[in-house]
């Protein structure tokens, strides 16, 4: 198991070079960490948008690959 904090801006995520790790930097801090739950809604992901200075394609796009590498799961 690894462990990442969220509270500080120096995430290990944050670091990487693949940016997609940006971007699931800010959806862990988005999530509902109750139930494990992150909303996929139009606002979340233009606040991350805002945050990374990227286009909702290309967020479109590192979501698609964090999914791609079972690191975001859709649920039904």
């Amino acid at each position: 198991m690894i462990l990442v904090h969220l509270d500080i801006t120096d995430s290990i995520l944050l670091k990487s070079n693949d940016n997609s790790f940006h971007a699931l930097y800010h959806i862990m801090k988005q999530m509902d960490l109750d139930n494990n739950i992150w909303y996929a809604d139009k606002i979340n992901k233009g606040h991350i948008c805002l945050e990374l200075k990227i286009s909702s394609v290309t967020l479109e796009k590192m979501i698609a690959s964090l999914k791609k590498r079972d690191l975001l799961v859709k649920r039904s």
